[in-house]
């Protein structure tokens, strides 16, 4: 029973926690995702593989992963979502544990889109908020997996970046 209660409170969290950030996310008073990722990728070298929107004491932070083959480093950026602050920031070269995020930003710089640029053909046909891209390469595939905010909560989603096309079988809920 003492399980139950606990899982029935962790999912409630979860939940709630879910609603408060799509309500927070709606009010409009903050840069949108993608503005902060164009943002982004006129300010720092590198190739755009991770975003992640986050909670913290009430405040909405971005956060980013940004990797530079060139440069052999994986920094890590977190940015207020009201005015665009930098909030933090950490550079660490790369690890061989980085290296299907490395595959994928590479596929993505031979297609010649920025990470902006497919978010924004990839959720075209899609409402809410992206409250997380991560870039990841498997199987030969390289992809963007994508959280989506909306009022009912989150929709997982992957897709194929040489495609454009949704995975069915990475889909879940």
């Amino acid at each position: 029973m003492a399980r139950w209660l606990v899982g029935l409170l962790l999912v409630s969290g979860s939940a709630f926690a879910s609603q408060g950030m799509y309500s927070l996310m709606s009010t409009g008073d903050f840069l949108s995702p993608i503005e902060m990722v164009k943002k982004l990728e006129q300010l720092h070298p590198g190739v755009i593989s991770e975003f992640e929107a986050e909670l913290d004491d009430g405040e909405l932070i971005y956060e980013f992963k940004i990797i530079n083959p060139d440069e052999n480093t994986i920094s890590e950026y977190e940015y207020r979502a009201t005015d665009g602050s930098l909030k933090s920031r950490d550079i660490a070269p790369l690890r061989h544990r980085n290296q299907d995020e490395l595959a994928g930003t590479l596929m993505l710089q031979q297609s010649g889109l920025s990470f902006s640029e497919m978010l924004t053909i990839i959720c075209k046909d899609r409402s809410g908020h992206i409250v997380k891209a991560e870039i990841d390469s498997d199987l030969g595939i390289s992809y963007i997996e994508l959280e989506i905010l909306d009022v009912d909560g989150k929709t997982k989603l992957a897709f194929d970046m040489e495609s454009k096309q949704l995975l069915p079988l990475l889909k879940w809920d």
